[in-house]
């Protein structure tokens, strides 16, 4: 396995010893472009990985990795997904980060399918960081939702379909991850009308 990912390997210590060795030099432009090769160098060795591991015989030779903790479970009605990572900020978003995220949601819940066929639901998203003061409004959410599409869990993402919320919340001494909490939208309808007087 190590001889397969050698080249992305061998691109990532290349790009890292020109930020370490260049320092006075580096700008905010040069930063940018390295963590979009590190997302694209994560992508594709997370999926060679998994390649590996789908056709791995023996469960002790398969390799864990971030990609498998992508987690999914149904009870009393609300699908939850595990995410063990946060989901990036508009500015940050690339192709790469964008179909890892939204592959791992589609694969974690595809067991799902047509759980919320022609139903209106309710997507909440929660964002966990160890840090505080998150600008919960600059979150990408886009792939997670594009994840349920191609599960099918959802039926589309139009008005029609969905809607959402995101709440962020901070924990020091936890790793980042993200939770999302899928159910009936009338559940939440009925909040809205009782607390809003909205008439929808």
């Amino acid at each position: 396995m190590q001889k397969e990912i050698l080249p992305e390997l061998e691109d990532l210590r290349d790009e890292t010893e020109f930020i370490i060795d260049n320092e006075e030099i580096v700008e905010n432009k040069h930063l940018e472009s390295y963590l979009r090769s590190l997302e694209r160098i994560r992508y594709n060795i997370f999926n060679k990985i998994k390649l590996k591991n789908k056709y791995e015989i023996n469960e002790q030779d398969k390799i864990e990795y971030l990609n498998n903790k992508y987690k999914a479970n149904y009870e009393d009605g609300v699908l939850k997904i595990f995410i063990p990572e946060v989901i990036p900020k508009y500015k940050n978003i690339n192709n790469y980060a964008y179909k890892n995220i939204m592959i791992n949601v589609m694969e974690a819940s595809k067991i799902y399918k047509d759980l919320f066929k022609d139903e209106l639901v309710f997507v909440f998203i929660k964002v966990v960081e160890n840090q505080k003061n998150i600008d919960i409004d600059n979150k990408f959410i886009k792939p997670i939702v594009d994840g349920l599409v191609l599960s099918k869990v959802i039926e589309d993402d139009n008005i029609a379909n969905m809607f959402y919320g995101v709440i962020g919340k901070t924990e020091m001494k936890k790793n980042p991850y993200t939770e999302v909490y899928i159910f009936k939208g009338e559940k939440m309808l009925k909040w809205i009308q009782n607390n809003t007087n909205a008439d929808i």
